[in-house]
């Protein structure tokens, strides 16, 4: 076990320990280094709240981390945060285990509830860390990794879709890696056109094999070439403008081509396994397009997770 994987399980087990009385001002240090991408901030009522995404227990699964945020993972309401050689140095206001439910709850109710990400994830050198292309090289292991903690995703999108798409809608995935989210969609609303793409052929080939007899239809291109292809989609999914993925400067160029790709009218959907590396509601004023929501939650769950809804103006 790796000297950052044994502070996560150490962090796991102790957090959150707060020295502080509610109300009492009281502070986390994350050092530099693997954990910084790992800090959010949810923004609810026109207050900033800061909290640390920390690794979870499963009896199937065992430990792991996950995109879904619990109110036990927020700290309190942000006061001032300081970077400096020890980390990031973060001072809130201590707060009770109820008023954090609060928090998330309404975060879900008004329309102006962000969760973000300030740090991607960086390497020992203070760099973005982004996996090299030949990782994208698709193997059993890594195409159960990618399909890990989806069904949330997949659960929201399918009851999304269903009211804000008609039939004959196209939906495009365009890096589906193993095929398994589009492939779900067109399962799940037969009477769309399900789309997928990816510019790795080994997960094109992995997907064709896998959900041949799928409605979903895969072919090999990369994102970045939507708007060149000529195909206009109606609901646009964006799975991968996350940390580790690409850096942030990619991220936003990629956004910025893929966005020509949807119909006037049309809708984008924008998450992923790690966070959401662009400034959505920057980016959405930049291309006039309407940000309906930032964040979303399962039916009967106590929970977040980075979900950005936007409608492409007529």
């Amino acid at each position: 076990m790796t000297p950052a994987l044994r502070r996560e399980h150490r962090l796991a087990r102790s957090f959150p320990r707060s020295k502080a009385s509610p109300g009492e001002l009281d502070r986390f240090i994350e050092p530099f280094g693997s954990g910084l991408h790992h800090l959010f901030v949810l923004r609810v009522g026109g207050k900033e709240w800061v909290g640390r995404k920390v690794l979870q227990h499963s009896e199937t699964v065992g430990w792991y981390i996950s995109s879904v945020l619990q109110p036990w993972m927020l700290l309190g309401p942000l006061a001032e945060w300081h970077w400096g050689n020890q980390g990031a140095v973060i001072y809130f206001h201590a707060v009770s285990a109820q008023e954090k439910e609060t928090a998330f709850h309404n975060a879900l109710t008004q329309s102006a509830s962000e969760v973000r990400f300030p740090f991607p994830a960086m390497d020992d050198n203070g760099r973005e860390c982004v996996c090299p292309p030949e990782y994208w090289q698709c193997n059993e292991s890594l195409a159960t990794q990618l399909d890990a903690d989806e069904q949330h995703f997949r659960q929201h999108c399918t009851s999304l879709l269903r009211s804000l798409s008609s039939p004959g809608a196209v939906i495009h995935d365009p890096a589906c890696s193993t095929g398994e989210f589009i492939a779900h969609l067109a399962g799940e609303l037969p009477d769309r056109q399900c789309l997928g793409s990816d510019r790795s052929a080994s997960m094109i080939e992995y997907a064709k094999k896998l959900h041949g007899t799928s409605a979903a239809r895969f072919y090999l291109a990369d994102a970045r070439d939507i708007a060149t292809t000529g195909i206009q989609c109606d609901v646009l999914i964006l799975r991968f403008l996350n940390a580790e993925v690409m850096s942030r400067k990619d991220a936003q160029r990629a956004f910025l081509d893929m966005a020509a790709g949807v119909k006037p009218g049309g809708t984008i959907l924008l998450f992923g396994h790690t966070p959401v590396l662009i400034a959505v509601p920057y980016m959405a004023q930049v291309l006039k397009l309407e940000l309906i929501s930032s964040v979303a939650a399962r039916p009967g769950h106590t929970e977040l997770f980075q979900f950005y809804r936007l409608r492409k103006t007529a």
